[in-house]
């Protein structure tokens, strides 16, 4: 990542204050722009939303699809609702990326139209192609650090 060695010092309590500063600043600079364009503010609040969302509907997604024999649960778990509270969860995601997706506002015109799958789906395709092109090539995984 650009200038990492700035970004990733912490103080004496353990805080990467200049990456919480830089948030912060970057956070101001986005929200400036409701100033100008509403659309453009609902779009970003939109994305962050749908982003957030996906963050946790995939690893349910995944766990309830692709590792369903392989799981092993923690000491807290669901029991045998865990598949239903998980494929409701899943159902949800996708409600709120279709609902925050929609346009706010009509008739949709250059200046109303909700640009936020085009971003969504611009960041999925980089994301996808990344992973495809280089990742999945030294990418293994997070380091097992507890014995189970």
């Amino acid at each position: 990542m650009l200038f990492s060695s700035f970004w990733h010092k912490v103080n004496k309590q353990e805080v990467p204050v200049n990456a919480a500063w830089g948030s912060a600043f970057i956070a101001f600079c986005l929200a400036l722009t409701s100033l100008k364009s509403v659309v453009a503010f609902q779009a970003m609040a939109s994305i962050a939303t749908i982003g957030l969302y996906v963050s946790y509907g995939l690893p349910i997604f995944f766990r309830l699809t692709l590792a369903r024999k392989s799981f092993i649960p923690g000491p807290f778990n669901l029991g045998r609702y865990g598949v239903i509270v998980g494929w409701i969860a899943v159902l949800w995601v996708i409600t709120i990326s279709v609902l925050f997706s929609l346009p706010t506002a009509y008739p949709t015109t250059v200046e109303t139209l909700n640009y936020t799958p085009i971003a969504v789906g611009g960041v999925l395709l980089l994301t996808t192609s990344s992973w495809i092109l280089s990742a999945r090539h030294w990418f293994h995984g997070p380091i097992k650090n507890i014995d189970t």
